[in-house]
């Protein structure tokens, strides 16, 4: 349970952060950029706006350019326009895109084959949802811009410049300057890794956060001590490094018990235990039912002490924008953020905060946050934690003293938000609430980034990506090489929920300086609500049966060249023409690998043969054809020096991602 007093959401009332604002958008993308376009029509209109049929500045309506799709957010008022352009790959790059082709090239396939024996698809459009949510926070941040007087009126964003960002962690920890990353190579036993299956046939995921009730359940079910020890290592490292080789005894043990009695055990020993729910399953949940937004963005009461309305820069027919002299040119400059979070999901929901041009301040115990000594190492601090917090202003507090409270209220005290990660419950133990920090600050937006937010229904495992992941339904649509279900270890959630909170706070903060409310406002978002984001293509069937995997969906299949691996996307039909024809002299293929389709594991037809001839011969062949290919990476150290990526990475220690977007 959530420790927020009772709140009044947004959506019941007639003031949205988008009010009177039209949304334009291409009546037919661009190939590959549906699933992208769809999230930010959904978002936007979630927000508040309405369609509209042309441009801020234009009676034409939007359309394609080429691979680009314009976007534009017009306002009521002079200066609230914002544009976007929209592509699939930077600008440069004219080939054909789709998602199959952008998880290839972007690394995905490699990290999330890491667990299955090789680069694998992930069975998913994720690249295009990460970046619609990415479009969605540059068209926020611009409309804030023009609230605040920030000189920024256009925005650029690529699906593979979002994903190069989203995926950072992993190419830092591959080129750290000293000792990077080594994965090591698969294949080992994929029945030694989670899930695990039980004598009645339940597949389950398990998670501990620390060796006790790891060692106690284990133990219990007959496992060697040694086993139980190497595997830990091996458990707790595969947040980090996409893969978890397993000791094989522990999937035997398991295997020897029924589901009932494994839950009696972990409910002895501390460990938290989860059976893969399917997409049938959630369909029958009350969130997707009712199709709640991704965010909770609610307006609290008004200021405790004086009940006054709070001031606001804009809104009203008297419009005038705030100046910020000298501003550069990014929407958040002059926004001071206050974070108190830990791992993924809240780091990264500054980090794009801090990318936008706010100025971070993030609270550490004293010693600092454990993961900044987490190899490996680059420069002074780990690679990984250098992705998501490098250049954030520290402060190291200890919230649990009454001291290191009050310095909190008098961090936040002329901050514009506050955000935390913290378990349910822990903000009020703490006495920083919402109302606990609006008595120093009553304009602060607040912000809690959790797992399962506030969703009825009992109690929920231990909050992690992969426990979300088994119980939310995208573990049922992420399979493995045999088609069973199994959550990716790539921490989906933990990033996109990442995403999603840092849009929902750029919705707020926008609410606030339109003066679409007069209270205080509390923004809450979650690795649930993230799944909800990404499965919703395929949750619409909801009341009408099972739902068909959409048209948008990842396509295609993965084929080894004569020197290499290049997956292939588009249509079969565009596909199979390509193979049969083009002027490049490649022969035809006329054979199969036995492998199975990209994102289509139900199916059993296998891949076309190419190993016939080199992958840039088949690469022209296709791309001639318009049809999407690319060589998928299976080094991902190696993504910094390609031509196509360079220049969206800097190089202080290790290989770090600069941010998805370009304002002008």
């Amino acid at each position: 349970m959530s420790s927020a007093p009772p709140l009044t959401p947004l959506t019941t009332g007639d003031a949205l952060p988008l009010d009177g604002r039209l949304v334009h958008l291409p009546p037919s993308p661009p190939a590959g950029l549906a699933t992208a376009t769809d999230v930010v029509r959904d978002h936007l209109t979630r927000l508040g706006a309405r369609f509209g049929p042309g441009g801020p500045a234009s009676a034409a309506p939007y359309a394609p350019t080429g691979p680009e799709a314009l976007i534009g957010l017009s306002g009521p008022h002079p200066g609230q326009s914002a544009e976007l352009t929209l592509r699939g790959w930077p600008v440069g790059d004219p080939t054909p895109f789709d998602e199959t082709a952008a998880q290839a090239a972007c690394g995905l396939m490699a990290i999330h084959g890491r667990a299955t024996g090789g680069p694998r698809p992930l069975g998913l459009d994720y690249l295009g949802t990460v970046a619609g949510v990415a479009a969605t926070q540059a068209l926020l941040a611009t409309a804030l811009a023009g609230l605040r007087g920030v000189p920024v009126h256009r925005a650029h964003v690529s699906v593979a410049e979002a994903a190069v960002f989203s995926l950072g962690q992993y190419a830092a920890a591959a080129t750290a300057e000293e000792e990077p990353e080594h994965v090591p190579t698969p294949p080992y036993r994929r029945t030694a890794r989670p899930p695990f299956v039980s004598a009645d046939g339940v597949r389950f995921e398990v998670e501990a956060l620390d060796v006790g009730p790891w060692r106690d359940f284990w133990k219990e079910l007959g496992v060697p001590a040694k086993d139980i020890a190497t595997s830990w290592r091996h458990f707790v490292g595969r947040y980090a490094r996409a893969a978890a080789p397993l000791i094989t005894t522990l999937a035997q043990c398991a295997a020897r018990h029924r589901y009932a009695a494994l839950c009696l055990v972990a409910e002895r020993t501390g460990m938290s235990i989860c059976s893969l729910r399917t997409l049938a399953d959630r369909r029958a949940d009350h969130d997707v039912r009712y199709d709640d937004d991704p965010w909770e963005l609610r307006e609290l009461a008004q200021d405790p002490l004086t009940g006054d309305r709070l001031p606001y820069a804009g809104g009203g027919d008297g419009f005038v924008p705030r100046a910020l002299p000298g501003a550069p040119r990014l929407p958040l400059t002059g926004i001071r953020v206050v974070e108190s979070t830990r791992r993924i999901q809240g780091p990264l929901a500054t980090r794009l905060l801090q990318a936008l041009g706010a100025h971070i301040i993030r609270i550490e115990p004293p010693g600092g946050d454990p993961l900044r000594g987490v190899p490996p190492i680059a420069g002074d601090m780990s690679a990984r934690f250098a992705v998501l917090n490098a250049g954030k202003e520290v402060r190291e507090i200890d919230i649990r003293t009454a001291a290191g409270r009050r310095a909190v209220a008098e961090t936040v005290a002329d901050a514009d938000v506050f955000l935390h990660n913290w378990a349910p419950g822990k903000a009020a133990q703490l006495r920083l609430d919402d109302e606990d920090l609006a008595r120093v600050n009553p304009r602060l937006v607040y912000a809690w980034a959790s797992a399962w937010d506030r969703v009825p229904g009992g109690s929920r495992p231990l909050g992690t990506d992969f426990m979300v992941q088994a119980w939310s339904g995208v573990a049922d649509r992420v399979r493995t090489p045999e088609d069973t279900p199994a959550p990716s270890l790539v921490t989906l959630l933990d990033v996109l929920g990442g995403h999603i909170a840092a849009e929902g706070i750029l919705a707020a903060l926008l609410a606030r300086e339109s003066g679409a409310t007069a209270g205080r406002l509390r923004v809450d978002s979650s690795l649930l609500g993230a799944s909800r984001v990404l499965l919703r293509p395929l949750l619409r069937g909801v009341g009408r049966g099972p739902a068909a995997p959409p048209a948008t969906a990842a396509s295609g299949f993965v084929a080894p060249t004569s020197d290499g691996l290049i997956a292939v996307g588009g249509t079969g039909r565009s596909a199979e023409h390509a193979l049969t024809t083009g002027t490049t002299g490649v022969t035809g293929a006329t054979g199969t690998t036995g492998r199975r389709p990209a994102t289509a594991p139900q199916s059993g037809d296998p891949a076309p043969d190419l190993s016939s001839a080199p992958s840039a011969a088949w690469l022209k062949r296709f791309h001639e054809a318009g049809v999407p290919a690319r060589e998928v990476v299976t080094d991902i150290a190696s993504l910094p020096e390609d031509p196509a990526f360079s220049a969206l990475f800097t190089h202080h220690g290790c290989a770090l991602p600069t941010p998805p977007w370009r304002f002008s």
